[in-house]
């Protein structure tokens, strides 16, 4: 095997042209292959980094009409009420999302990400505390709550790795946490955020949030997460879940008039609609991988027939069959392997431009990365690639004689190869056909997106969010004064804001409300003399404003007035503006202007808005009411600023106007509205970079095996073309005839690919957007440049073809 070896890298070695090519084209497909694995192995396929993953189990509120609400957050009592009577989980836990805790204890304050846990949750996903312990279900109750366990990132950072960490004090804005243990490196839950929490601190709901009243105001805002007890199946839990809340159901109908209840492992949860589109993108790259593998094969028989003679040289020798086949699959292997390294180094700067791409709330992205798991895939792609592009069929027993008279160039052996050669071509061509459409409707579909009317400028618009800490489970008097204070804060962020120089306009969101996001924030809607419209689909997004919010985003008026200053004053009459979807859901029969209408209170119709597509270019028009702000109730807002120029050239303006207005606020990072657009796209930008890229490789590997497979047949036919050219044949004639026999072999693959193409589509109709899978544009572009690619790579062993010297092709 060693002498195999050796005798297969001096053979490549002195074919360095051929070597190269192929190196190039299996680095290419095996490093795009590697990449992409990389990617989906990291977020889709591996489990969850928990002993005994497949037995967590994620439990949620759904809306069972699919109408848009029950996002799978849960409400605090139903969580406390499953938690008492179910049997199926050996224990339920919730976790929840809080604004960040600030820290106060001296140096730069800090937001620290913080999530409220219960004290079970650690026991359920089997892991403990690298230092001390996590706190206990005593803790859980209002007043002991203060003690914290914290991150290993925030026990570096701030204390220094201390061992002695456990029983040391943190001072919040809030108040003061014991820490009582330090999670081990790595750990994170819940898993997915932008930003991993450095402190998990006990389960106790706002006050506000326990009652369950009349199931008019209800706040779902926990996560919930169970492990199956031994023997117990996943349907056993839901059926018993299924009964609980049904019985809750019966006991508060209100609260369950549109919610209900889901089981579904804690791993499709996280990774969620993420797997199916990751798992599309390792197919196509499948297909790269592919292509290279029919390329690479059909280079080494090309590069067979040149060998016809040793071959049957080596079999007069005594060369048996085992031996032939053997020293061809070392060259294979030697050519994979090489190619296989390349791909891995090519892989590992391709997976860091990929991460950098990725959506950044992607469940588990900081998995990602070239591991050993990764490294023994592109090891057995290694061998099945030798394996693949082993031409085994030239090591059968071959005539010296007919060999030597054949030349390699005629006869049933030569003839045979011929076949092959043109079958593998075709059927390379015809792979790449069926990529390059997908990669044609994923570009197209991208276009239409971004051409999609949002009803909405975002250009050379800054905002930057101002939430000063309000403890909502605080006495009412406090969390009213709290309010009151919040909205003077506000205020004077943007009094400051207002007085910078460069700004067109300047407007305030409240209410939690960004201008482009995938939240919402919902209210009922009731006309004098008629029900209230229950319906999910009827019930408005609310915003608060202040006067300059059309303006500022240029949201076109219809019909009225906007908000005006006066609109803000305590004690004005309460109005409303509304879009125009609003207008025909709620007053099909009238114009809506000065219309009563209830809204959060008593308001009058003062105008209609053009509607916005502020959930992105795929979110639906939705009727949506705003309100003039209320500085005495409110947490907090948005800053919305309009620049002449470049909007972040404000950002350190706008951070500096932050904390001289409230130098007790932690200074949040501005960002762009365009950057907020990009966060909505960004899947499909994504998605439409990759099969592009893919695309392009079809296009380069496909372009390499036409030039590597016609150079060859120009090469094998140069005594034929020298005699041509001896009888008169013109240097033109000579490339047409070349371009003509390329031509044949793309139209045959061409006519294969669109057929497959045209079947395999409907496959990723869902991840497309307003773009049929049979798209004809898509399919002629596609064919087309695969033509142009296809020839052009052809013309050069033509055009060194029409060069021949007839006297020196015939010696």
């Amino acid at each position: 095997m060693l002498g195999d070896l050796r005798f297969a890298i001096r053979a490549l070695k002195a074919t360095p042209g051929f070597t190269a090519v192929a190196l190039i084209v299996l680095t290419l497909g095996i490093g795009a292959t590697t990449a992409i694995f990389s990617v989906v192995d990291g977020v889709a396929l591996r489990g969850l980094p928990f002993p005994a993953d497949g037995r967590l189990m994620d439990v949620t509120e759904i809306n069972p009409t699919n109408k848009g609400l029950g996002g799978g957050a849960v409400a605090a009592a139903n969580f406390f009420d499953w938690r008492a009577r179910q049997t199926v989980f050996e224990d339920l836990a919730a976790v929840q999302n809080t604004a960040g805790s600030i820290v106060r204890d001296g140096g730069v304050p800090e937001s620290l990400p913080t999530v409220m846990a219960s004290a079970s949750l650690f026991g359920l996903l089997r892991v403990s505390p690298a230092i001390g312990h996590t706190f206990t279900a005593e803790n859980e109750v209002r007043g002991n709550e203060h003690v914290a366990v914290i991150s290993n990132g925030l026990w570096r950072r701030r204390f220094g790795a201390d061992p002695n960490v456990v029983g040391r004090t943190i001072t919040f804005d809030h108040g003061v946490c014991e820490v009582v243990g330090v999670m081990p490196a790595g750990f994170t839950y819940p898993i997915g955020l932008a930003k991993p929490p450095d402190l998990w601190v006990p389960y106790v709901p706002p006050a506000n949030e326990m009652p369950r009243g009349d199931g008019s105001s209800r706040n779902y805002n926990a996560k919930v997460v169970g492990r199956l007890k031994d023997g117990v199946t996943i349907d056993q839990a839901r059926a018993q879940m299924e009964q609980i809340t049904g019985a809750l159901k019966q006991e508060y109908p209100r609260w369950f008039r549109d919610r209900w209840v889901a089981v579904t492992p804690l791993r499709d949860s996280i990774v969620g609609k993420a797997r199916s589109w990751m798992l599309m993108l390792l197919g196509a790259v499948a297909f790269v991988l592919l292509i290279a593998c029919v390329n690479v094969a059909n280079l080494l028989l090309a590069r067979s027939t040149a060998r016809a003679r040793e071959v049957a040289v080596r079999t007069a020798l005594g060369a048996t069959g085992w031996q032939l086949a053997r020293g061809l699959l070392a060259e294979s292997l030697v050519l994979s392997a090489a190619g296989t390294l390349l791909g891995v180094i090519a892989a590992i700067w391709g997976v860091h431009l990929i991460r950098a791409s990725l959506p950044p709330g992607l469940p588990r992205l900081s998995d990602v990365g070239v591991n050993l798991r990764v490294l023994a895939v592109a090891a057995a792609a290694s061998i099945a690639v030798a394996i693949a592009v082993t031409p085994f069929w030239q090591s059968r027993r071959a005539s010296l004689a007919s060999a030597l008279r054949e030349g390699g160039r005629s006869g049933a052996a030569g003839a045979a190869r011929q076949r092959a050669r043109t079958i593998l071509l075709v059927a390379e061509v015809a792979l790449a056909v069926v990529l390059l459409v997908g990669a044609g409707l994923f570009v197209s579909s991208f276009v239409r997106l971004m051409n999609v009317d949002l009803g909405l400028d975002y250009s050379n618009i800054a905002t930057i969010s101002v939430y000063p800490r309000i403890d909502f489970g605080a006495p009412k008097d406090q969390v009213d004064a709290a309010l009151a204070k919040s909205g003077a804060q506000v205020q004077a962020v943007l009094e400051r804001v207002r007085a910078l120089p460069g700004l067109s306009t300047v407007a305030v969101m409240g209410s939690g409300s960004e201008p482009l996001s995938t939240g919402w924030s919902r209210t009922t809607v009731t006309l004098p003399g008629k029900p209230a419209f229950s319906d999910p689909d009827d019930q408005p997004d609310i915003k608060q404003i202040t006067p300059e919010y059309f303006a500022a985003l240029r949201v076109p008026l219809l019909e009225g007035r906007t908000i005006a200053a006066e609109d803000l004053l305590a004690g004005a009459p309460g109005v409303v503006v509304i879009n125009d979807i609003a207008a025909k859901r709620f007053f099909p029969d009238r114009d809506p202007i000065g219309a009563p209408i209830k809204v959060n209170g008593d308001r009058t119709v003062i105008g209609i808005v053009r509607a916005a597509r502020v959930q992105g270019p795929e979110g639906q028009l939705r009727p949506e009411v705003y309100t003039p702000m209320n500085w005495n109730r409110t947490f907090g807002g948005t800053i919305i600023v309009r620049t002449a120029g470049d909007p972040g050239a404000i950002f350190p303006a706008l951070r500096a106007s932050v904390h001289a207005a409230v130098p007790e606020l932690v200074v949040p990072e501005p960002q762009t509205l365009a950057e907020s657009f990009d966060q909505l796209v960004v899947q499909r930008r994504f998605n439409m970079i990759v099969l592009a890229l893919f695309g392009v490789l079809a296009v380069v590997i496909a372009g390499a095996g036409i030039y590597g497979v016609m150079a060859y047949i120009v090469e094998q036919r140069t005594q034929e073309i020298g005699v041509r050219m001896a009888l008169g044949a013109q240097p033109g004639q000579v490339v047409q005839m070349v371009l003509a026999r390329a031509t044949v072999f793309m139209a045959m693959g061409l006519a294969l690919g669109i057929v497959g193409g045209w079947m395999l589509s409907r496959l990723i109709k869902a991840f497309l957007f307003a773009v049929e899978p049979h798209d004809p544009i898509v399919y002629v572009s596609a064919a087309l440049v695969l033509l142009a690619a296809g020839l052009l790579a052809a013309l050069i062993p033509a055009r060194r073809a029409s060069r021949v010297d007839p006297v020196t092709a015939l010696r």
